[in-house]
């Protein structure tokens, strides 16, 4: 069982799970892995593709858990989307509640591990 790490800089961690959401599934986001450059900043991949960048902010709470607010540049169109994830490292679960606007959008339920991190697509 792993600890909640002090940072997530240089680390990759591929997500498998579901949103859900008033229109369903954001399947082309059902396996992805997110990719932690620096302190502040990310790139998501899937299938080899970059499927979305974001700034974001993680802090470790406990030996277990630890909190990741992103701001992406762009999620399913939109530019207003805040994803605020608890992640349980001990399990290896990741779930989010996704705002747009301010106001509720979805929410993600997955599975997390940590993997190499994959080149950053041109």
């Amino acid at each position: 069982m792993p600890n909640a790490p002090r940072t997530l800089v240089g680390t990759s961690l591929k997500w498998t799970g579901v949103h859900h959401s008033g229109h369903g599934d954001f399947e082309g986001l059902s396996t992805h892995t997110v990719s932690y450059e620096t302190e502040n900043t990310c790139y998501v991949t899937a299938n080899g593709m970059l499927v979305g960048e974001a700034d974001y902010t993680y802090r470790r709470l406990d030996e277990q858990v630890g909190i990741c607010i992103y701001h992406p540049r762009e999620y399913q169109g939109r530019t207003d989307v805040v994803l605020n994830a608890i992640f349980d490292f001990r399990a290896m679960k990741d779930r989010a509640v996704i705002t747009a606007g301010g106001n509720p959008f979805a929410v993600a339920d997955g599975d997390m591990q940590f993997v190499k991190t994959p080149p950053r697509p041109g």
